[in-house]
């Protein structure tokens, strides 16, 4: 029908440009699907990289909990076992840097690890410069000995001496420094401390389990309830001078000072009045009627 219209060649240069056309249409389309998402994430910030909770471990803030270990005593070991190099201090340095150090200063020692975000940043052990008290081998002990005070770098001392000793080697290791030594004399200040008589660790619980045993152990004081027919002297001075009956108990069990006599009794909680459940008409009372409230608080108080 459209030939009536046009001729031959009109026909194919209107097929042609329709043809151009609906492969612009296509080639846009493809654009729009495949290039301009990845164009939009191009410029999102970069997706935190998720630190997993190392089990059983605790570094600088780490809330996993330890497990449950019974104290031991160890015995003391040659200074120089620890001092040089092996593959099995190596092996225990490798495990103790990824569980608590990699986090901070990274796989591979450069202090970019997924929590480097933190200033000042963690030591880059590939640096030489920068170094709180050195890269050598005394240094490195004292380090994780004694951690960096205003910065991120937490006391390990809570690790044997023998554990120490492994990382300080695989510290050097990824720095490069080949197991440098120090002086002369703070090796041989090193080698006295590692050959000092044998330590002993603390038992140690999860935070879940002290909070158990401590919720257990603690009893909570009855309030300091003065019975209505009691009409002794004491309780008539209880009456007026205690305005937080629970508060008040649970001040005067929680300090044994106040036992002492009278004065000690006035020493203890004047000061803090009323904020400890007693009233400021305790300043009005007389030497005598200090001495029945003490009566009456010895009689009512149990000691812990």
């Amino acid at each position: 029908m459209i030939e009536k219209y046009v001729d031959s060649k009109e026909l194919k240069q209107l097929l042609s440009t329709l043809v151009a056309i609906v492969g612009c249409l296509i080639i846009a389309a493809l654009f729009g699907i495949i290039v301009v998402p990845g164009l939009r994430n191009a410029n999102k910030p970069a997706k935190p990289t998720a630190v997993a909770p190392v089990v059983g471990e605790s570094g600088w803030l780490d809330p996993t909990e330890f497990p449950a270990q019974k104290g031991r005593v160890i015995p003391p070991v040659d200074p120089m076992t620890l001092i040089k190099p092996s593959d099995e201090l190596a092996d225990i340095g490798e495990k103790l840097y990824e569980t608590n150090c990699r986090t901070c200063h990274g796989s591979l020692g450069r202090g970019d690890g997924p929590a480097s975000n933190v200033d000042p940043q963690p030591r880059d052990f590939t640096a030489a410069e920068g170094w709180t008290n050195g890269p050598d081998m005394p240094n490195v002990y004292k380090t994780l000995s004694e951690g960096i005070p205003g910065t991120s770098m937490a006391s390990y001392d809570y690790l044997t001496k023998r554990e120490r000793m492994a990382l300080v080697h695989y510290v050097q290791f990824l720095g490069g420094y080949g197991d440098s030594a120090g002086s002369a004399e703070a090796m041989q200040a090193l080698a006295g401390e590692l050959a000092a008589p044998g330590e002993t660790t603390n038992n140690k619980i999860p935070v879940s389990m002290a909070m158990e045993k401590l919720e257990g152990e603690f009893v909570f004081p009855l309030p300091l309830m003065i019975p209505i027919d009691d009409r002794s002297p004491g309780a008539d001075i209880l009456r007026r001078t205690v305005t937080d009956a629970s508060r008040a108990a649970q001040v005067l069990h929680a300090s044994e000072i106040w036992r002492a006599g009278p004065d000690a009794l006035a020493r203890s909680i004047l000061p803090d009045i009323p904020s400890n459940g007693f009233s400021t008409k305790l300043a009005t009372l007389k030497p005598s009627e200090w001495q029945t409230l003490y009566d009456a608080l010895l009689r009512r108080i149990r000691p812990n």
